[in-house]
């Protein structure tokens, strides 16, 4: 029994020495996956479920397209509170992640061999947003134009794998793998804050079982079959050799300077392509006869200019070449912005936005940062209530919203850390609550909208035994109702 399994498996070993080359693979598996490259957050590690679909361009190399889902939960028992703007990372917060890759893989011995060794480089769209997991809604955070946008993106990301592939048979296969990728930013438009300390980097291994099918055709012939299909040398043929005309072009190949002439070209007396307007495509092939000198080097195959934003100005007399597509543009391509709210007319849903009024990426009035209360981590000095300039500038930007959204009415509440005597601290936190009731009523607020409460020492939200801890005590909430 013992020998039959044996010869068993070298006659499986030998067939997959053997197999034959299949021009389609399509793979299934799972794995394992981890984020790094940052200091804020901790998401754990995750299984991730992962299909592919394999392209053979040689017997050396295939083209992997593959599709990833998973979801990572943030640790929420960190020893060091940290925040960036009103994110903590200690909030209960998940990572959903739909990964589109594109690998070029190689195989460094033969391809029929049963074991064999692999490399992979390519890269794909990593589809990202961190939700809260309470809500299911999107968190948010600044951009890099300073303004409220999701914490999601659809960001490229460059790829590279290493592995191992067993072919125990023709049709069957299984690849153990390890990959990383790197997310290079474009795609992902935030704050300097939150690029440098989000995770860049995801790696992981991976198990994925491929079946192979759509077997490639391939013709045998013997080499003399070539010499024997050759027809006789006769007076007759070496007449109409004479007489060929190999491209098409009404110039018979013994005249022809251009013999490789394209079907449908214009040609001069030598068969050699005519080109009016000198933009690299013959006369008879050119919808666009006619092409300006400046757009001779910025044509298409069909010797049009070409318009790569597509806004109607090709990109020689473009001045803004690279504008979002659907943007209305001036004679020189480039965006209008008639409410200069900093989105174009033509994506602007609210194309008379009043200056100076904060505006989302719909060009309307952005009124998202009120949904829940907003968090002042002021810089005091020791026993002072002085607004600092970085957090005046803040309240200043909320007064100039809470302008045109007459019907918000606000409570402040300022709070201290568990340093000095508790009425101390509560009359401390008054004064500061009332210190930026004073910015948002110089600003235009109505007093009556607004109301102030000095809470003390009480709603910590970090440890009072660290500098930092302390520091995060010392805020001001502002909460927001009708």
């Amino acid at each position: 029994m013992r020998i039959t399994t044996v010869i068993f498996i070298l006659a499986l070993l030998v067939s997959g020495a053997t197999a034959t080359e299949y021009r389609f693979a399509l793979g299934a598996g799972g794995g394992m996956t981890e984020l790094g490259g940052g200091d804020f957050f901790s998401f754990d590690s995750k299984n991730p479920v992962c299909f592919t679909l394999g392209h053979r361009l040689s017997s050396g190399w295939q083209l992997n397209f593959s599709y990833q889902v998973y979801t990572m939960a943030n640790d929420t028992g960190v020893d060091l509170i940290d925040s960036v703007g009103d994110l903590y990372n200690n909030s209960p917060l998940e990572y959903k992640t739909t990964r589109l890759g594109l690998l070029f893989d190689h195989k460094l011995f033969n391809a029929q061999r049963f074991l064999n060794l692999t490399f992979g480089l390519g890269g794909g769209l990593s589809i990202w947003k961190v939700i809260d997991p309470a809500t299911h809604t999107t968190m948010t955070v600044r951009s890099d134009k300073n303004e409220t946008t999701d914490f999601s993106a659809s960001e490229l990301f460059l790829s590279g794998s290493a592995g191992i592939l067993v072919r125990p048979s023709d049709r069957i296969s299984l690849h153990l793998s390890t990959s990383a990728d790197y997310l290079t930013g474009a795609g992902a438009e935030f704050e300097t804050a939150i690029n440098e300390r989000r995770d860049k980097l995801s790696w992981g291994g991976s198990a994925i079982l491929y079946f192979h099918f759509g077997r490639a055709d391939v013709r045998r012939t013997w080499q003399s079959d070539d010499a024997w299909s050759q027809p006789a040398d006769t007076a007759v043929d070496r007449s109409l050799s004479a007489r060929r005309d190999s491209d098409g072009d009404g110039v018979e190949d013994r005249l022809d300077s251009c013999l490789n002439t394209p079907k449908g070209a214009d040609v001069d007396r030598q068969g050699c392509p005519r080109d009016g307007d000198r933009d690299g495509v013959p006369n008879g092939l050119d919808d666009c006869p006619g092409t300006l000198v400046e757009a001779r080097h910025l044509v298409d195959i069909h010797g049009c200019p070409v318009d790569s934003d597509f806004d109607g100005v090709p990109d020689f007399a473009d001045t803004c070449a690279f504008n979002p597509v659907g943007a209305i543009v001036d004679e020189n391509g480039c965006p209008i912005d008639t409410d200069n709210d900093g989105v174009p007319d033509g994506l602007d849903d609210c194309p008379y936005t009043l200056v100076a009024v904060e505006v989302d990426r719909h060009g309307c009035i952005d009124l998202s940062m009120l949904s829940k209360p907003m968090v002042l981590n002021i810089d005091y000095a020791s026993g002072s209530f002085e607004v600092d300039p970085h957090n005046r500038k803040r309240i200043e930007r909320l007064a100039s919203l809470l302008n045109f959204v007459t019907d918000i009415r606000l409570d402040i509440n300022g709070y201290t850390d568990n340093i000095g005597q508790p009425s101390a601290n509560r009359a401390l936190s008054e004064k500061r609550a009332n210190r930026v009731k004073g910015i948002l009523v110089n600003s235009g607020i109505a007093p009556e909208r607004i109301k102030t409460y000095g809470r003390g020492e009480t709603d910590f939200v970090a440890s009072n035994q660290t500098a930092k801890g302390r520091a995060l005590n010392r805020r001001i909430q502002i909460v927001f109702y009708k």
